[in-house]
């Protein structure tokens, strides 16, 4: 897949030396740093319940924290900063100069890629953090992101998404003595390799926002907590054996967005998101990790193929050709048994009931078969995955119609869409019983530009499963000719030795004629030299 790699995959790759020193330092340090992490999270705990004690949420929402209460917040930063001390994150390097309150509201933190990120968040004197209302009741965590005072998203009340922007509003009052209010605006851990799409939620108020940029610039990257990757427990003993962690935050100067972007959040949202990816240099993308999840079956399902293909001495798009016209015998067992006998193999080879296994179901379809190997060896998947699509299935219609029942399953099997997903997508390309191609085409190319990245996934992956075919074939070409040579020079060996035998054979004829003159020639010179010496 051409782009940034998936952000939402981290493979970490440890070497004999690292994984010794992991152990080694898992049975010293670790233990006293788990220690004295466990006794200052305990503590701040405490002391975040005295500052909590007798608030109810109303009261802590309405206003600003003062006084003593205030005092308790810096005064559990500075312990929190000595826990990260102590667990190696010896120095946090300053890049830059926060905003005041007054210049920036917000300050939109990214890349989001770990727990660990909450370093930042004490670093710059613990902000309202914007956050989901269940990490609230989070064990330690929960009380002390409760006494930051955080702007808390209800998923399941309808009107949390306004009364959210209700309250960054209330807080962007510059009359008001409110802290700052952080966000991370992709709203995900990432693995840091790019910037994901920014939740515009945040940015609707429309006030000026101060982007924060945090690096982990360390040779071994253990921080990293994302979908698919070492689960949390590795990630903090593999982080807290390490002798120390480098860790930066930079502050960029505020972003005031014009008009235009005050009345359209998503442009305010992709505009900060551009400026932070310039300057961390790491490109961006609008694929969610459900995209991600799509475009890697995409590409294993082309694996497949590519593999079959391999396997076989004729080209899939020919051999299958004849699928095209079966229409709905496609589904048949009959016509699956007749295919395994086409591409000459049989469903225990290694490889084909992985690849042919949605096919060959009772509910499979040949046509989809057809379609994948079609679409995997165009240059053009899009172009490709309509065109045949529309011409192989529900043939009745013509070659640009299909039915509501044939469109929600092309977006099932091959977009990988869920069912829900399926049915509002379908809703959206067209509310009438018969979709022709053009609504179609509109919707993934216009409306959802994501899932034209699960088609191009496919696309070519038969091309270079014909490529290794036709260089095996030009091999065994070569040798066919190499060794057509060699019989060819072997003649002509034998010919040389036959012609040179049958030479040496006539020289010694030869010889032998002109011995026999010359021993003639000298009887006939005697016999006359004896006759002139009588006379």
């Amino acid at each position: 897949m051409d782009g940034p790699k998936n952000p939402f995959v981290h493979n970490l790759e440890l070497s004999f030396l690292q994984r010794t020193k992991i152990i080694l330092l898992s049975l010293t340090l670790l233990p006293l740093r788990l220690l004295v992490a466990l006794c200052c999270m305990t503590f701040c705990t405490i002391l975040a319940y005295i500052g909590l004690y007798h608030l109810d949420s109303r009261e802590i929402d309405d206003k600003p924290f003062t006084g003593w209460r205030l005092a308790l917040r810096k005064v559990i930063c500075c312990i929190l900063r000595f826990m990260f001390f102590v667990c190696g994150f010896y120095r946090v390097k300053i890049i830059g100069e926060q905003a005041r309150p007054c210049d920036a509201r917000l300050l939109a933190v990214a890349p989001h890629s770990t727990f660990f990120d909450a370093l930042g968040v004490i670093v710059m004197g613990a902000p309202s953090v914007v956050a989901k209302a269940e990490t609230s009741s989070v064990p330690f965590w929960g009380c002390l992101i409760r006494y930051t005072q955080p702007v808390l998203v209800h998923r399941n009340d309808p009107n949390s998404r306004q009364n959210t922007i209700k309250q960054i509003v209330q807080r962007s009052n510059p009359d008001d003595d409110w802290q700052q209010v952080l966000i991370f605006p992709e709203g995900t851990c990432t693995n840091r390799s790019c910037f994901i799409t920014f939740r515009p939620g945040a940015f609707l108020p429309g006030v000026p926002v101060q982007p924060v940029l945090l690096r982990y610039d360390n040779e071994l990257d253990t921080v990293t907590w994302t979908w698919e990757g070492p689960p949390a427990w590795k990630v903090i003993v593999y982080t807290l054996s390490q002798f120390s962690v480098n860790y930066s935050v930079e502050f960029l100067q505020p972003y005031v967005p014009n008009q235009e972007e005050v009345n359209d959040a998503k442009l305010f949202a992709n505009n900060v998101r551009s400026v932070m990816a310039k300057s961390l240099g790491i490109p961006t993308t609008d694929c969610s990790y459900f995209d991600y999840l799509r475009i890697e079956k995409s590409q294993r399902r082309g694996r497949y193929i590519q593999k079959l293909q391999k396997k076989l001495e004729s080209s899939l798009i020919q051999t299958t050709s004849y699928i095209d016209s079966l229409d709905d015998k496609a589904q048949s067992p009959t016509e699956k048994e007749l295919l395994l006998k086409k591409i000459g193999i049989v469903k225990d080879i290694s490889g084909v009931t992985e690849l042919l296994g949605d096919f060959l179901t009772a509910e499979g379809d040949l046509r989809d078969f057809r379609l994948s190997v079609l679409v995997s060896g165009s240059q053009n998947s899009s172009q490709s995955f309509i065109k045949e699509a529309f011409k192989i299935f529900d043939t009745h219609l013509g070659e640009d119609k299909v039915t509501r029942e044939t469109c929600l399953h092309l977006l099932k099997f091959h977009l990988f869409l869920s069912e829900k997903e399926a049915s509002e997508a379908l809703e959206a390309i067209s509310p009438q019983e018969i979709v022709n191609s053009y609504s179609f085409e509109m919707f993934i190319t216009q409306t959802k530009p994501n899932h034209l990245k699960v088609l191009k996934a496919l696309e070519n992956q038969l091309s270079i499963g014909m490529t290794d075919i036709l260089s095996k074939t030009a091999g065994i070409t070569a040798e066919r000719m190499a060794a057509s040579f060699e019989k060819v020079a072997a003649s002509g060996s034998n010919l040389v030795s036959d012609m040179s035998a049958t030479v040496a054979a006539g020289r010694e004829k030869m010889s032998d004629v002109l011995s026999s003159a010359v021993t003639s020639l000298h009887k006939k010179t005697d016999s006359i030299s004896e006759k002139m010496k009588e006379e």
